[in-house]
């Protein structure tokens, strides 16, 4: 009886956990920055700064309508959801029977 060698690794190979995500540190030092530069103008715009005054009013109203597009987008999103799948038509080739799809607009004469 021949001796059977396993491979077994000495160490278990890491597995990778989803339960928190991975951000480099370039990446956390860059929104630490923009963090710090909002703050910064904050607090400028306390002290009358007109500049920046008119920026935060540009970064909230440019923040306001992406928030405002993914609200009408959830509520669209939810709406199509409810809708009743039985008045829809159902998908496919219009060339599937062999004839050409209805033509909506007439054909026009070349000639002309």
């Amino acid at each position: 009886m021949g001796r059977e060698s396993l491979s077994t690794p000495s160490v278990e190979p890491l597995l990778k956990s989803r339960v928190l995500p991975r951000f480099s540190f370039r990446f956390l030092f860059a929104v630490t920055f923009l963090c710090a530069l909002v703050g910064a103008m904050v607090q400028a715009a306390y002290g009358g700064y007109v500049i920046a005054i008119s920026l935060l009013v540009l970064l909230g109203s440019v923040l306001s309508f992406f928030v405002a597009g993914f609200l009408f987008f959830l509520v669209l999103w939810m709406m199509a959801g409810l809708r009743p799948r039985g008045d829809v038509a159902e998908p496919g080739s219009p060339f599937a029977d062999g004839q050409l799809p209805p033509q909506i607009l007439p054909p026009t004469d070349p000639s002309n």
